[in-house]
């Protein structure tokens, strides 16, 4: 084995690089441990001498629950990681330094992932210096990142070695690991000397160069010249990797597609290769290696990802599609040297929009539905009718609806999840198209193709991407760089009026964002493009005129170049009897909106209650695929227990605050009424008025949220002679303000509120912690008081403030069986109010109450809780109350079991019908859940 040791020595590099490596690397699968000697050779390539050397240390990122990466998941509220064992997470150990060094290795004490080799003396400009490390890495389990130890013991490494940082404008570029696949290390020269057990086999990024089994070790040697990365993938059976010849390199992969045979996949192969060399230039190296887990990093969402037995694209076109994204992606990341994170959408815009391209020259009339958008029911919905391409404006719209975007420039940690992964990338590509359609020459591909070519050497950036532009355009870009990418105010223009006689048009086109951008304007005939022409940036308003050249109907953006907030009003007719500029149109189900029609949508509703039973209806409502500002939704159902017209009827406007600096992020009001039963025969009839004022950070990663409220409740109660009412009728006037800021590792919210009515009014406020510890152990603390300002309710508890189980009397739960005071659905518990979970007396307050609650985990998701307080009511003193017992959190606010042990009552465990003591907390509403996996995108 001593060849391969020592083989490496003599293994010859090539000029490209920097920075040289030599790693010898011995696997030991029982410990999940890599065992390295690493040589590095550090060249000063600046201009200024260098007393430290920045050395990348993300296989360290795993080892504590403090670290960059172990925030992150907890922000994107991934329990996993927290809730590891220590020997399951990964860490690099060194060994003691001969004394003969003349550096000294140091951990950066707030970024466990950055080493620094302190240098005695310091490296000059144009010297090398050699540095040799031993270190051990512990492999993590690959259930954080989808890299380290499978389920199976085989292993997926990335970020396994030290890589030296990049040095650029007077300093080192280093960053910690935040699972976003932006790895920013110095080109170099690699020279691998791998040895894993006779069971496993390897592949690298790093080619090949020799192989040597013996009797102990597979032993590899990988070598390349100017590679960014060395991942490798080591297997315990063969290697599923295949290797493809195309005309322009040789291209591995392990991606898969039964249906397309060898041959094809090369036609395939080549087809990219050649369009990639042609539009970007030469790949850097002989070979690429694209995995099923690069793929899988940042894949192709969509229809293309469906089975084989519904896939609706010809043959092929998934494979395809998915290697053309994992090429683009990774032919971009070898080519240029950007700074992946500050430089975000810099990267992202040149991988998209060489997709898109790619797209509309390859397959230009297809569908995004494919073969599904000529199907008979399918093929009049608009998302049928959408292009391939047309994806990506619409998946960005959907942050721009919900008040979400961030400015093209926001560095990628900055960004939340979905416009990370989606938003960000697919913005900036569309605005490449937008910037290509505009200059209309070849001036946006020769600026990518020159970049591409010098930054092998050089590192690029938003500066010089601008420069070499403007070098190449006729036209001005500054609008690009000055506003489209450096803000996040929605775009949004509208023809605001026509005046026309025989042969002109007079068009008042209206700016509603004041975004200094161009905009295209259409005169059409029978929806074919007469002419096109483009308007310079016009702050708010602008008057053009122009000849009618038998044009029938004029529009912006008429072929939604521009990802433009709302389409509704860039449509005017200019016939001689003009029928309505958008006609109203019924449809089944949610769809992309047709900004040339008004459109109801028509659902199915199916809904239950303890007194309704089933109930069976329909809901019709304006809302689309996309969120927009203004909705409504009319829900008439009938419940077949009850045998009546049930149901609700809403509007709601939401405002979004374009400046987020002030702090202020949505203005929403509307009107609702319901009418649902309360009782056995007996309705309730709700109406409500609202006006809701939501806070919000700048910084949208943050979870902090706040709202001031305020709303009036009308409550209509039926009359029964059997089940008679104290209140049937009543009006609530309520201001609340709110504030929460939630977190995997902590938690934390309070609320203030006031409730005025004829004849009462209250103050009350709660308060909720909970804290994750570093032996994941939990506290929840939550604290309630409220008094009442005045009460003439007289001896009703119907408005009392509950011990257990408000009484609800304005209708924001969502109680199975809201009357009940016995059997299963009395059981149901919501913590509010008092939250205590025992049924105790006295269960109400008419005068003050204070109460707090606390649970903490005993193992893993099983809990002891326990709650305390006084309950004050009108001439009698005030009682001290308290209850305890086990809590069993399997999905925390979602789906959670109570069961009491001692109170008041004594050792309720040991008294009768115990199983009616046991409280639960179970949330069926869809939206409820749909909220609890979009907290990680939004």
């Amino acid at each position: 084995m001593k060849h391969l040791r020592y083989l490496f020595l003599f293994f010859p590099f090539f000029l490209l690089a920097q920075q040289e490596t030599k790693i010898i690397a011995y696997l030991e699968p029982g410990k999940d441990l890599i065992k390295i000697e690493q040589t590095l050779v550090i060249t000063n390539t600046s201009s200024q001498s260098w007393d430290r050397v920045v050395l990348l240390d993300w296989a360290n990122s795993f080892s504590n629950v403090e670290t960059a990466l172990a925030n992150r998941f907890a922000e994107d509220f991934k329990n996993r990681f927290q809730f590891s064992k220590e020997e399951d997470r990964g860490k690099t150990v060194f060994q003691q330094q001969t004394a003969a060094a003349d550096y000294t290795v140091h951990r950066l004490p707030n970024q466990k992932d950055v080493v620094e080799l302190l240098l005695e003396e310091p490296l000059i400009p144009g010297s090398s210096r050699t540095f040799i490390l031993n270190y051990e890495v512990t492999i993590p389990e690959d259930d954080f990142t989808d890299y380290g130890k499978t389920s199976t013991g085989e292993y997926n490494l990335k970020f396994w070695y030290l890589h030296p940082a990049v040095f650029a404008n007077g300093d080192w570029q280093y960053y910690s690991h935040k699972d976003l696949n932006d790895f920013y290390g110095a080109p170099m020269d690699f020279t691998i000397s791998l040895h894993i057990p006779t069971n496993f086999n390897a592949i690298s990024t790093i080619p090949l160069q020799l192989e040597a089994p013996t009797n102990t070790y597979n032993s590899y040697l990988f070598g390349g010249s100017g590679y960014k990365e060395a991942d490798l993938y080591i297997r315990k059976e063969k290697l599923q990797f295949k290797r493809y010849h195309t005309d322009q390199l040789t291209i591995i992969s392990d991606l898969k597609d039964d249906n397309l045979s060898d041959p094809m996949k090369i036609v395939v192969l080549n087809k990219i290769t050649d369009y990639l060399t042609e539009h970007l230039g030469p790949y850097p190296h002989d070979q690429i290696l694209i995995s099923n887990r690069y793929y899988k990093e940042s894949p192709v969402y969509g229809l293309s990802s469906l089975p084989d037995f519904i896939n609706p694209f010809p043959d092929g076109f998934s494979y395809e599609v998915q290697m053309l994204k994992a090429m683009t992606r990774k032919w971009v990341e070898s080519g240029y040297l950007i700074n992946p994170r500050d430089e975000f959408w810099l990267q992202n815009a040149i991988t998209i929009y060489t997709l898109m391209k790619y797209q509309e020259n390859a397959y230009p009339d297809l569908k995004i539905a494919g073969k599904f958008s000529k199907v008979w029911g399918l093929r009049s919905f608009n998302a049928a009718k959408l292009k391939f391409n047309d994806q990506y404006s619409l998946l960005f719209l959907n942050t721009a609806r919900l008040n979400l975007d961030q400015a093209l420039v926001t560095p990628g940690d900055s960004l939340v999840k979905y416009n990370q992964e989606l938003g960000i990338p697919y913005k900036a590509g569309v605005g490449f198209m937008y910037l290509d359609d505009y200059l209309d020459d070849a001036s946006l591909e020769k600026t990518i193709q020159q970049l591409y070519a010098s930054s092998l050497t050089e590192p690029t950036n938003t500066s010089e991407f601008q420069r070499v532009l403007n070098s190449h355009a006729n036209e001005s870009t500054d609008w690009f760089f000055e506003d489209f990418i450096t803000t996040h105010v929605r775009m949004d223009w509208k023809i605001r009026s026509v005046s026309r006689d025989e042969d002109s048009l007079k068009v008042k086109l209206k700016n509603k964002s004041g975004r200094m951008l161009p905009v295209p304007f259409y005169r059409l005939k029978n929806d074919s493009i007469l002419t096109k022409e483009w308007i310079p940036a016009f702050a708010r308003d602008t008057t053009i005129t122009l000849s009618r050249k038998r044009a029938d109907r004029i529009a912006i953006n008429y072929e939604q170049l521009i990802p433009e907030f709302s389409q509704r009003d860039n449509y005017r007719t200019l016939k001689d009897f003009p029928s309505i500029n958008r006609p109203l149109r019924f449809k089944f189900f949610k769809d992309v909106e047709d900004p040339t029609k008004t459109e109801v949508f028509l659902i199915p509703d199916l809904g239950f209650n303890l007194y309704d039973g089933v109930s069976l209806g329909a809901r019709f409502y304006n809302g689309n695929l996309l969120p927009k500002p203004f909705r409504y939704g009319i829900n008439p159902t009938y419940g077949f227990n009850s045998k009546k017209l049930i149901g609700s009827i809403g509007f709601a406007y939401a405002h979004p605050m374009q400046d987020r600096t002030e702090r202020l992020y949505e203005v929403r009001y509307g009107l609702s009424a319901n009418t649902y039963s309360y009782e056995e025969d007996l309705l309730y009839r709700r109406f409500s008025g609202f006006l809701s004022l939501s806070f919000r950070p700048e910084d949208l990663r943050s979870n902090r949220k706040q709202r001031l409220n305020f709303r009036n409740v009308l409550v209509n109660r039926e009359r029964s002679d059997l089940n008679p009412v104290s209140e049937p009728d009543y009006n609530v006037f309520a201001i609340t303000w709110s504030h929460s800021d939630p977190n995997f590792k902590r938690f934390f919210s309070y609320n203030i509120g006031t409730e005025i009515s004829t004849k009462f009014g209250k103050l009350d406020g709660s308060l909720e912690w909970r804290k994750l510890f570093k032996d994941n152990r939990q506290l929840n603390f939550r604290l309630f008081a409220g008094t009442f300002l005045y009460n003439d309710t007289g001896s009703d508890d119907f408005f009392s403030f509950a011990l257990d189980r408000p009484t609800d009397y304005l209708f924001d739960y969502n109680y199975y069986g809201r009357s009940e005071d016995s059997g299963l659905f009395s059981q149901q518990l919501i913590v509010a109010e008092g939250g205590f979970k025992s049924q105790l007396e006295p269960a109400f307050a008419n005068r003050w109450i204070t109460t707090a609650n606390a649970s903490y985990s005993i193992w893993k998701y099983i809990y002891a809780y326990g709650d305390v307080g006084l309950v004050k009511n009108s001439e009698a003193s005030a009682k001290f109350v308290y209850d305890s017992g086990v809590r069993l959190n399997l999905l925390q606010d979602y789906f959670e079991l109570y069961f009491p042990l001692y109170s008041n009552k004594g050792w309720e465990v040991a008294q009768p019908d115990y199983d009616q003591k046991i409280r639960f907390i179970v949330t069926l509403d869809i939206n409820t859940f749909v909220s609890l996996f979009n907290r990680r995108w939004y």
